[in-house]
């Protein structure tokens, strides 16, 4: 459960259950995660080593609308084939972005969690996280060859 409900929950219900399908905190078993540790002033350039290392699609996750627009940028600047997207972007402007990421028009989609919940985007071969998720729900569940947000 999101942590805003699961808090609602504990302070509203009397001896309330808890239910938990599959391993609750843990990925998918096809899922190979790494943790690197990144000074702020290096995360740009570990970033573009990264994507070096792997084909496209690639998501990258960032926290803030103000990091979705400098990665995009850097990484267009950089010759990187990329699209950003966030909640302070218009309707027509977010279905594009996804359009074009999903069309393969586009290598890399940069974009804050909030704004892919739901959506699911097949052949994803790497998912970064710019900033640290700060719940479970943040991560990607990745199956059979696809992200689902």
């Amino acid at each position: 459960m999101p942590t805003k409900v699961l808090n609602f929950a504990k302070s509203a219900l009397v001896k309330p259950a808890t239910v938990n399908v599959g391993r609750p905190g843990a990925a998918n078993f096809g899922v190979i995660q790494e943790v690197e540790y990144v000074k702020q002033e290096a995360k740009f350039v570990y970033l573009l080593e990264c994507l070096q290392k792997t084909a496209p699609p690639i998501i990258i996750f960032c926290e803030n609308i103000v990091d979705v627009n400098d990665i995009h940028i850097n990484l267009l600047i950089k010759g990187v084939d990329a699209v950003g997207i966030h909640a302070g972007m218009g309707q027509k402007e977010r279905e594009d972005a996804i359009s074009s990421f999903k069309k393969a028009k586009k290598d890399v989609l940069v974009a804050t969690g909030v704004v892919l919940k739901g959506l699911d985007f097949p052949d994803i071969q790497h998912v970064i996280n710019y900033d640290m998720p700060a719940q479970i729900e943040d991560y990607v569940d990745a199956q059979n060859g696809s992200a689902t947000i």
